[in-house]
């Protein structure tokens, strides 16, 4: 079901500020990023750079080999088929994958990617940054929309139980510490990428931890009480991108890349419900937030109202 928060009667008001930083919502429309930045789903941004990149080893012959003899699977978080075809031809070896994530590491300064959330002030984002999640901070605010007397059956020992339930704070649960972005931000908002609750009622815990003190009904009716979705758009410093997703984002461009090469070989990569999520494990500054937008539609994957 989609959700539009300027038609919904739920929807709650923003604080003012911060209006000069609104971007618009399409990619097309929105000024591009720097050239020292790289964004995933701009392939026109990064395909012939790429190729340039990698040419010491993915000559013209390569190229031509895969073409003529393709591999059964052009995959990417397995790139063999094509450190093979480069033996075959070059006798170079090498692993491409790492290859190309130090060639992004070297070629550019930034990765651009999104964050989904709700909120009624724009300020804490622009003057403190994003933050990663500390479920102490979340808990507290559950107590405040939850346990204010609203919900008669809401009590400190149902929140209590509900966070032990939930564990947030085992290494293993994957969300306390962390800070989540995408690398598509259409992931956030349209029915593939199955992620709008981010955006419809903001922090997941929170989200958790409310449908279990009171009901699923009630927690999105005043979740969406909040404030708006909103989209941030952010330039995050290379350092700050743990390996594996780097590894993970050069293995899609390099299958992307090489199922342009033959008509009909469709790429996973960037396809929708493809995926692109990966976190952080340290706050991002203010000044890597490029503006936001608040997205028109967005596929609700939790509806029930």
């Amino acid at each position: 079901m989609n959700y539009q928060w300027s038609s919904c009667h739920l929807t709650g008001t923003i604080l003012p500020g911060y209006e000069d930083r609104e971007i618009a919502e399409d990619l097309k429309v929105r000024p591009a990023p720097s050239d020292d930045v790289f964004c995933f789903p701009l392939v026109e941004s990064w395909r012939e750079r790429v190729w340039t990149m990698l040419r010491d080893y993915v000559t013209d012959e390569v190229k031509a080999e895969f073409i003529h003899n393709p591999p059964e699977f052009v995959v990417s978080d397995d790139l063999s088929w094509l450190d093979d075809i480069i033996f075959e031809v070059t006798g170079k070896t090498c692993n491409i994958k790492e290859l190309t994530t130090d060639c992004l590491l070297r070629e550019y300064r930034a990765f651009r990617a999104a964050h989904g959330t709700r909120t009624n002030d724009l300020a804490q984002f622009y003057e403190r940054g994003l933050r990663l999640l500390r479920v102490e901070e979340i808990e507290d605010r559950a107590r405040s929309i939850f346990l204010n007397g609203r919900f008669k059956h809401a009590t400190e020992g149902e929140l209590q139980r509900a966070i032990d339930d939930i564990e947030a704070r085992k290494v293993s649960g994957g969300r306390n510490g962390r800070l989540y972005f995408c690398a598509n931000e259409r992931s956030l908002i349209t029915k593939s990428g199955r992620s709008g609750h981010y955006l419809i009622y903001g922090s997941e815990y929170l989200y958790c931890l409310g449908m279990r003190v009171t009901s699923t009904r009630d927690t999105q009716k005043t979740l969406k009480e909040i404030g708006r979705p909103t989209m941030l758009i952010c330039d995050i410093p290379m350092e700050l991108m743990s390996p594996y997703p780097l590894q993970e984002f050069a293995g899609s461009i390099i299958e992307y890349l090489f199922c342009e090469l033959i008509d009909g070989l469709e790429a996973h990569a960037l396809s929708p419900g493809s995926g692109s999520g990966f976190s952080l494990t340290a706050d991002l500054s203010a000044a890597h937030i490029v503006g936001h937008y608040h997205p028109v539609t967005i596929y609700d994957p939790l509806s029930s109202l």
